[in-house]
C-alpha cells in the first residue's frame, strides 16, 4: 500500500466498582453483581441486543434562487448481536444489514446504502481476557449497483458480486462486550463474482477472465469499541487490516467503520456514519462513504430494567464510600480474589 496511513483514536471510559467487605463477606449488591459474571467482566449466558432505525432526510425548493434539486432519501439498518457465554467459551455472532434509496428530481431512484455482513465467532479462555479464536465474516450486498457517471451507466456490482467469505485462526483480546481487539495470523478469504458480466480478468482480484472466485491466504488485524461520549450521545468503530502473504504483502486492504449515535428519545435519533476502504483489487484510490439521517430508532437488549436500575444504585453507594474512603478489603469472594485492590474496573453495555 503506498503511502496510506488510517489512524483510529480510542478514547478510555470505565465505569469504576468496588466492594465493602465486613467480616470477610461482601456487601449484598456488590456480591449479587459478582456471582452474576464468572470471569473477564463476560455476563454468564446469552446477550442479545439489536438495532433498528429507518433514516430520512429530504430537500425542497420553489422559487429559490441560488438553485437546488429536490431530493428524498430513505435509509433502513439492523444491527443485532448474540453473545453467549459458558465457562470459558464464547460464542459472539453479529448481523449487520443496510439498504437506503435516493430520489432526485429529474434522475431515477439509485440506493446509497447496500450491506449484508455477517461474523461469527468462537474462544475458549486460557489467560484473562484472553481466547484462542475462531472467526468467520461474510460479507456482500443485496441488489446491482452501477457507474452513474456514464452514459449509458455501468453495472459495477451485484449481489455475490462481489461477495467475501473468510476464516481466520489466532486469538482474541476481549476485556468487555464494548472493547475487543482480533490477532488472526491464519486467515483465508475468497472472493466471489457470481455475476458474468463482471468477471474479466483483475476485477476484484479475478486472474482470468470467466474466474468466479479468487483466493487468498494472509494475516488480520482487527478492533471494535463503542463507548459513550455523554449521556445520550455513543460511538460505535470497526478497523479491519487485511494483508495477503500470497501476493504483495505490503499492500494492505483497510476498512474503518465507524457511526456517531444521538439519542433524542427513545425512538428518535440522528446517525452519522462514515466508511473508509482502501482495496487495491477493487480500485487503487481509498474509498470513502458518509450518510447522515435522522429517524426512527428502536434498540433493545435482554437485561432487565429493575437490574440495570439496582445496579446504577450501586454504583451511587460505592462511589460515595470511595470518595469517603472507606473501603477496607479482605480476601475472597466465590471465585473472585481482590488482592488489596479495592476496586475492579468495569465497562458494561447498558441499554438506551
Amino acid at each position: 500500500m503506498k503511502k496510506i496511513l488510517l489512524t483510529l483514536s480510542f478514547v478510555s471510559t470505565s465505569l469504576l466498582f468496588g466492594q465493602t467487605v465486613k467480616d470477610g463477606k461482601v456487601s449484598t449488591d456488590s456480591q449479587r453483581y459478582l456471582k452474576d459474571n464468572k470471569f473477564d467482566g463476560r455476563t454468564e449466558g446469552w446477550f442479545i441486543s439489536g438495532n433498528n432505525s429507518l433514516l430520512f432526510s429530504q430537500s425542497a425548493f420553489s422559487n429559490w434562487m441560488a438553485g437546488g434539486v429536490n431530493a428524498i432519501a430513505l435509509n433502513g439498518n439492523v444491527d443485532y448481536e448474540f453473545n453467549l457465554t459458558n465457562g470459558k467459551n464464547i460464542w459472539d455472532n453479529r448481523i449487520i444489514l443496510g439498504y437506503g434509496v435516493q430520489s432526485n428530481q429529474g434522475e431515477e431512484t439509485r440506493k446509497n446504502n447496500d450491506i449484508i455482513d455477517l461474523t461469527s465467532s468462537y474462544g475458549y479462555n486460557f489467560k484473562k481476557n484472553w481466547y484462542l479464536a475462531a472467526a468467520m465474516n461474510f460479507k456482500t450486498q443485496f441488489t446491482s449497483g452501477y457507474d452513474y457517471s456514464l452514459d449509458p451507466k455501468k453495472k459495477i456490482s451485484n449481489f455475490m458480486a462481489p461477495g467475501y467469505l473468510s476464516f481466520g485462526l489466532g486469538v482474541d483480546y476481549k476485556p468487555s462486550d464494548n472493547f475487543q481487539v482480533n490477532i488472526h495470523p491464519i486467515t483465508a478469504r475468497v472472493t466471489f463474482v457470481l455475476d458474468d458480466e463482471l468477471q474479466y480478468k483483475g476485477n476484484y482480484g479475478l486472474k482470468n477472465d470467466g474466474d468466479s472466485t479468487f483466493f487468498e491466504l494472509g494475516a488480520y488485524l482487527g478492533a471494535r469499541y463503542k463507548f459513550q461520549i455523554m449521556e445520550g450521545i455513543t460511538y460505535d468503530n470497526r478497523l479491519g487490516i487485511f494483508a495477503n502473504y500470497l501476493d504483495k504483502p505490503q499492500n494492505m486492504d483497510i476498512a474503518y467503520w465507524g457511526q456517531l449515535d444521538f439519542k433524542v428519545n427513545k425512538f428518535i435519533s440522528a446517525q452519522v456514519a462514515v466508511n473508509l476502504l482502501y482495496d487495491e483489487n477493487q480500485i487503487m484510490k481509498t474509498q470513502v462513504k458518509q450518510t447522515l439521517g435522522i429517524g426512527f430508532t428502536y434498540k433493545f437488549d435482554n437485561k432487565p430494567k429493575e437490574e440495570v436500575k439496582q445496579e446504577a444504585s450501586a454504583f451511587n453507594r460505592i462511589d460515595e464510600e470511595i470518595n469517603n474512603d472507606s473501603i477496607n478489603t479482605t480476601e475472597i469472594v466465590s471465585n473472585y480474589e481482590l488482592k488489596k485492590d479495592p476496586i475492579l474496573t468495569q465497562t458494561i453495555l447498558v441499554s438506551q
